[in-house]
């Protein structure tokens, strides 16, 4: 059995070397397959010198910096083949157990299966601040277009869903973990199990991170400004057409109908208003629902 863990570095010297610790304790067949997002400092040098050291598979993959979104896209579609895959940032830490409890759980199936589990926020220094953070991941395929409460880094998934994931043709996308998720519940099924696994890391670098779920009107203003005059090289318009296009043999009626109306709105406010009409988009996410209405409305995501 074969496990690759899928990593994207950028600039990650400060705690990639813990991050590398906790992969490697595991038993399992380990393949770490690493897209380095453009590093400027030691972090393509420490993955080396782990390799030798440690005598573990570990391919680096130099690459232009692009974001955090398309160099997982970059890695999702290049990493060799293997039994399960998991997502991994270069800032967390994983509590052993992680890969040998997914694997058994996902088991030997040609369903597609996503597996992920809770997850313990931490400081920058690993001290547990919140010690559980999800009671249930998302269900509903057409609600996980826009919203994702599952990391990326608490994920595994088989070999199934990788074929199924490299069947989504698309060049930019919001985040490689809400397609993750997305295009499971979709073709396959969600396994989660409660027990933490993660360590998520907080530091203040972190390119999405736990706090950026607390509202700060002042902040949220600014940052919503600064996307009206530099709009993200996303459209969840083009994505859901994308998966509408591959997957809609395998939708239920309501799929079918949500997203093509998802698949319309960046056509006219009016379109844009009928998405708000809809429960998915009008659940109580706290700052996440606000930011969602407000990207949808001005045409934004």
């Amino acid at each position: 059995m074969k496990i690759c863990v899928i990593m994207s570095t950028y600039n990650g010297e400060k705690y990639i070397e813990q991050q590398l610790d906790s992969i490697f304790t595991s038993p399992q067949n380990i393949f770490l397959y690493v897209r380095d997002d453009g590093s400027k400092d030691r972090t393509i040098e420490i993955l080396k010198d782990y390799r030798i050291k440690h005598a573990v598979s570990i391919e680096v993959n130099e690459g232009k910096n692009v974001g955090s979104a398309e160099s997982f896209l970059t890695a999702l579609r290049e990493c060799p083949k293997a039994d399960y895959y998991a997502f991994c940032d270069q800032d967390d830490v994983w509590i052993n157990g992680k890969l040998s409890v997914a694997s058994e759980q996902i088991g030997a199936t040609n369903q597609p299966v996503l597996w992920c589990s809770d997850y313990q926020v931490t400081d920058s220094d690993l001290h547990v601040m919140i010690p559980s953070v999800l009671e249930q991941p998302v269900q509903d395929s057409v609600r996980a277009v826009f919203y994702n409460n599952v990391p990326g880094c608490t994920m595994v998934f088989n070999w199934a869903l990788m074929q199924e994931l490299r069947k989504v043709n698309i060049s930019n996308i919001r985040m490689h973990d809400i397609m993750a998720i997305n295009v499971a519940l979709i073709t396959g099924k969600v396994i989660f199990d409660k027990t933490p696994y993660v360590l998520y890391r907080q530091h203040g670098n972190n390119v999405l991170g736990y706090s950026h779920k607390k509202i700060q009107i002042g902040k949220w203003i600014k940052e919503k400004l600064k996307l009206i005059r530099n709009k993200e090289d996303y459209s969840t318009a083009e994505y859901a057409k994308t998966v509408l296009n591959v997957f809609e043999s395998q939708m239920n009626e309501n799929e079918k109908k949500e997203y093509k109306l998802i698949s319309n709105m960046n056509e006219s406010l009016i379109s844009r208003l009928k998405v708000l009409t809809r429960p998915y988009t009008k659940e109580e996410f706290g700052r996440t629902s606000i930011s969602i209405r407000f990207k949808i409305l001005l045409n934004l995501m």
